[in-house]
């Protein structure tokens, strides 16, 4: 009785301690790069504007990086913070959609993002030893991940050469009688995405991660109203603040561009996206009565 009662002890504490095997590589560090578009009024596919993934102007595709840093709360479920450098563009020169393309409007914006998400796991990740078999269990993470951002960008376009800001321009009228309203560099927005983890051993795992920006600005791309008196912009911000409200010849769309012609669409805010892929590794510590092989 008493080896009988020996031996379902020392199953449960072996069980308890094997339970708990996740929470000595509950802390992660990752490095990612990959790809980043986006979703605003520039640009897009041969028709007016959806807001959709079908109005992506894949030729636009930039490049971006990641650091973050993730902690687990429980084996489903963990935290993470990262910050994110990507490039976004738009330019109406790629569309035959005839109200864009007569707009002849274009941007680029570097965007920095420090976002913390809530992420959990709908196959949970598997824990895999240096010298271990081939588990017979299916190795790959996959979670779905939510949160809040805040992220600076600066819209900016081509003059002769040289990449101009143009919110100093105000290229909408803003701070004019009856011009647009006024917009902040620094914004929030709420990203939403999928993820991928396989284990390369107890440490290393590699992973593919989609995650789009839901943001609440219409000014990424420094375009949301209407066309403002260029004439107007000229007098008090000069000739490339008038140039850059309104580069069009109207050659499409003769008048389209009129002073009060819509500019943007004000119903929907930008977003942006990245796909990447990153590494991360799992800060498990030393410990002195650890078995070295």
């Amino acid at each position: 009785m008493k080896k009988v009662l020996f031996l379902l002890v020392f199953l449960v504490v072996s069980l308890s301690a094997f339970a708990q095997q996740w929470k000595k590589t509950r802390r992660e560090v990752i490095i990612g790069f990959g790809a980043s578009n986006f979703l605003g009024d520039l640009g897009g596919a041969d028709q007016i504007g959806t807001h959709l993934m079908k109005d992506l102007e894949w030729s636009l595709t930039r490049p971006m990086a990641s650091g973050a840093f993730r902690y687990k709360l429980a084996t489903n479920m963990a935290v993470k913070t990262s910050f994110t450098w990507c490039r976004v563009a738009g330019n109406d020169q790629l569309t035959l959609e005839p109200s864009r393309l007569n707009r002849n409007l274009s941007f680029r914006s570097d965007v920095f993002e420090l976002s913390t998400v809530y992420e959990y796991s709908i196959i949970e990740e598997k824990l895999r030893g240096r010298y271990s078999r081939r588990s017979k269990k299916f190795p790959v993470n996959f979670y779905v991940f939510a949160g809040l951002s805040t992220f600076y960008f600066n819209p900016k376009a081509q003059y002769k050469s040289q990449w101009v800001p143009l919110k100093p321009l105000g290229t909408e009228g803003q701070g004019l009688p009856e011009g647009g309203k006024e917009y902040s560099l620094i914004q929030i927005a709420i990203p939403l995405g999928i993820g991928f983890k396989y284990p390369v051993n107890k440490e290393l795992s590699i992973g593919l991660e989609y995650c789009m920006r839901k943001t609440f600005t219409d000014y990424m791309d420094d375009v949301s109203a209407n066309y403002y008196d260029p004439d107007a912009i000229r007098s008090v911000r000069g000739d490339v603040a008038a140039y850059l409200s309104n580069p069009s010849t109207n050659e499409v769309i003769p008048g389209g561009t009129n002073p009060g012609e819509q500019r943007g669409n004000p119903n929907y805010d930008d977003a942006f996206l990245t796909a990447q892929l990153y590494i991360s590794y799992k800060l498990t510590g030393t410990s002195k009565s650890r078995v070295k092989f």
